[in-house]
């Protein structure tokens, strides 16, 4: 009988055991599809970064506002597209509408060729005075990485739909070629300030630094940031 118990214990003993691998492995499962799906997520860095914008960089919002928002992305980033969606109305509504922050979109084309052809849309655009009419008829019609949707045909074909754009003109510049140098020093910045990977967002200005943002954060994040960075500013 003690050998008997003794057996009956040792297999409780491998069932609970295997029973606590099976669970551990299967509490992997979705820290694993999170890792596949989502972006490094950091919030606010206390580092403050300083630089120098381009003086050719178009702004959203007042020219008297003290502060910056500066966004360096991709036109294919999805997690740009979601910010666009979602968060960045809010901050034009609450910050640049109301004279406080200026909005910047710069260049990091990190995920493909498409990204280099849809950068140099962007300020092919902007020679019409069309930039960010470019850059949100974009992200609100985002298709997947790397398909195909941003080569160079099919953005001379739906810039027909933004209004104000001249396409032939788009078109004639956009085949010169002429902006890709721009698009490659406005990556080679990002770089320079630590920003890697699509989007990262800098918010501040050349006086008091700017802190960074990487990932999709929430509009409060955003909000604690250029709330702390405009009374910053105040107490100069």
């Amino acid at each position: 009988m003690k050998k008997e118990r003794t057996r009956l214990s040792r297999n409780n003993l491998l069932f609970l055991a295997g029973g606590i691998l099976i669970g551990f492995s299967l509490s992997l499962i979705p820290n694993l599809l999170q890792t596949a799906t989502a972006p490094t997520v950091t919030g606010p860095q206390s580092t403050v970064a300083k630089f120098d914008l381009p003086s050719f960089a178009p702004f959203g919002g007042s020219n008297s506002a003290q502060i910056n928002l500066v966004e360096f992305g991709d036109y294919q980033c999805p997690f740009c597209a979601r910010f666009f969606l979602l968060t960045e109305p809010q901050v034009l509504q609450n910050y640049a509408n109301g004279g406080k922050l200026k909005f910047y979109f710069l260049d990091l084309t990190v995920i493909g060729a498409d990204s280099l052809t849809l950068a140099q849309g962007a300020w092919c655009a902007n020679e019409q005075g069309e930039y960010y009419q470019y850059h949100d008829y974009v992200f609100s019609h985002q298709g997947t990485e790397n398909s195909g949707w941003g080569n160079a045909s099919k953005v001379k074909s739906f810039v027909g739909n933004v209004s104000g754009l001249d396409p032939q003109k788009f078109g004639s510049c956009l085949d010169s070629g002429k902006y890709q140098s721009r698009v490659s020093q406005l990556t080679q910045l990002a770089e320079n300030i630590t920003a890697t990977g699509t989007q990262t967002i800098f918010v501040g200005n050349s006086e008091i630094g700017y802190i960074k943002i990487v990932g999709a954060q929430p509009y409060s994040v955003y909000q604690q940031v250029i709330d702390s960075q405009l009374q910053l500013v105040k107490g100069k």
